[in-house]
């Protein structure tokens, strides 16, 4: 019964301790994700709904523009939307105020300035 235990191990040894791959691994393919975006987020702390659907306003004060996001949230989860990317395309540069709300209920809000040209981002060279 040992020799068929010590086998056993000798074999699992040989036949996974080498499956990890090697450093300069000529098949793996590196990408790379960047954004700049604001994020407005929410909770329901204490949990007291199973889910609920959070609706995300901003409205641009000096062209008077409302944009919406809406997203289904569960238990005491985040909720979170990107400005602009979850938004309606078209967005505008500007000073906005947003606002949550649940079930009509405003449950959060804030200020924020949003300006395109800000949004740089610089790759690096190959």
């Amino acid at each position: 019964m040992r020799i068929y235990i010590i086998l056993t191990i000798a074999f699992s040894l040989f036949a996974f301790g080498g499956t990890k791959a090697p450093e300069n691994d000529p098949s793996a393919l590196w990408q790379q994700s960047e954004t700049l975006s604001i994020q407005l987020g929410v909770r329901d702390k204490n949990a007291l709904s199973e889910s609920y659907t959070a609706v995300f306003s901003a409205e641009n004060k000096e062209f008077g523009i409302v944009y919406e996001a809406k997203i289904k949230v569960a238990k005491d989860d985040w909720g979170f939307v990107l400005f602009p990317q979850d938004f309606p395309p078209g967005v505008k540069d500007g000073n906005y105020i947003w606002k949550c709300t649940v079930n009509g209920k405003k449950i959060s809000s804030g200020t924020f300035k949003f300006a395109d040209s800000q949004r740089t981002l610089t790759m690096p060279k190959k």
